[in-house]
């Protein structure tokens, strides 16, 4: 970690242990297991030379399973527990998402998205996970998801995925693609108040006889017990513990009167880089356009969506998949319109092609 205002040349894959390493502080043991894939490798490969220089454990799995399964016992251990991966390594991490969820384990999961399906493209980029991140573990279960769209917010937002994950005990999701993760940008690396342990979290190994089962438990000692209520009481606690703070959860970024735009695009991640350039050619033009930068997929701001819903106007989701946002926009939207601008070739719209598609949209 560099001190004071030093400017370091980082990738957002670098950035990712940086934020790692600034949640833990001197005090907080990490532990990072994973598996190596395009186009997340760097993360470990960081990870595997400077966690343990800083008194942390570096663990490479035998494969995607064993890498979230290993992380979700770290972080019932008291560690800053962390994974990363890529598409097809996401897919495998599922259930093991669903278990961390269920025992309340902190773990926080990287996932540097590639273009898809299958193995897909593993060189070039995607956004391609986004209602996976949401929907991929089966049953119903409590999950945040942030997406940057810089290397120093991968840095911010890995260390706010650290912290969020400690306080609410679940899995959070960081969601990067290629083009981030890959981007090399000078920042400087902040010092920051190292998470504590939350005082009242028991942890295996500290003297405390804990049970922790993916079963149905009782919320008390986590004993199984297989019946409706128990189900329902669980499942309703786990959701109500992010339910209960979604509103200060959400966070977006705009540009421009969104109030009054006749066109608002929404977007995230590598994305929003050109969308924002686009904004700013079309306000040159004297063309009423925004942006709705997305930096928390869920919990998805949806009472800032509905506020914008006032008139007739265009909602432009633009993102590279076939319009996996847009439908959770399209939810929210009653007087307005959603129209999606949409990619899968790997690259992300030039701001060119984004300012085509709003003078085609903007009511003259």
């Amino acid at each position: 970690m560099s001190n004071h205002n030093q400017r370091t040349l980082l990738t957002g894959n670098d950035a990712v242990v940086e934020g790692i390493c600034c949640a833990a502080g001197s005090k907080r043991r990490i532990v990072y297991a994973g598996y190596p894939i395009t186009p997340a490798s760097e993360v470990a490969t960081r990870a595997s030379v400077i966690i343990p220089k800083r008194g942390g454990v570096f663990i490479q799995m035998e494969d995607e399973i064993a890498s979230i399964q290993a992380a979700a016992g770290a972080g019932l251990a008291g560690a800053i527990a962390v994974t990363a991966t890529s598409g097809p390594g996401f897919s495998l991490m599922s259930e093991g998402l669903g278990f961390a969820a269920m025992i309340e384990s902190p773990v926080v999961c990287i996932n540097v998205q590639r273009g898809g399906p299958s193995t897909g493209m593993p060189t070039w980029m995607g956004q391609g996970d986004m209602m996976q991140a949401r929907w991929g573990t089966h049953g119903d279960r409590p999950v945040i998801v942030l997406v940057p769209n810089s290397v120093e917010e991968t840095l911010l937002l890995t260390y706010e995925a650290c912290k969020l994950s400690q306080k609410y005990l679940v899995p959070v999701l960081l969601m990067l693609d290629e083009i981030i993760g890959h981007m090399e940008e000078p920042i400087t690396i902040p010092e920051l108040p190292p998470i504590p342990l939350a005082p009242d979290v028991e942890i295996i190994g500290k003297g405390h006889r804990l049970h922790r089962t993916g079963l149905t438990h009782d919320l008390e000692r986590h004993l199984p017990r297989i019946n409706p209520d128990a189900q329902e009481e669980l499942v309703q606690y786990l959701l109500h513990k992010l339910k209960k703070d979604a509103k200060q959860l959400v966070k977006y970024e705009t540009l421009g009167a969104v109030k009054d735009a006749e066109v608002i695009i929404v977007c995230y991640g590598s994305e929003s880089r050109a969308v924002r350039a686009a904004v700013k050619q079309a306000q040159e033009k004297k063309l009423k356009v925004a942006m709705v930068r997305l930096i928390t997929a869920w919990p998805f701001p949806k009472d800032f969506i509905r506020k914008l819903d006032t008139k007739k106007r265009v909602f432009l989701v633009a993102e590279i998949n076939a319009g996996q946002m847009r439908i959770e926009v399209e939810r929210y939207i009653k007087k307005g319109t959603v129209q999606g601008l949409n990619l899968m070739g790997g690259r992300i719209h030039t701001p060119g092609e984004i300012l085509e598609a709003v003078e085609s949209m903007v009511i003259r």
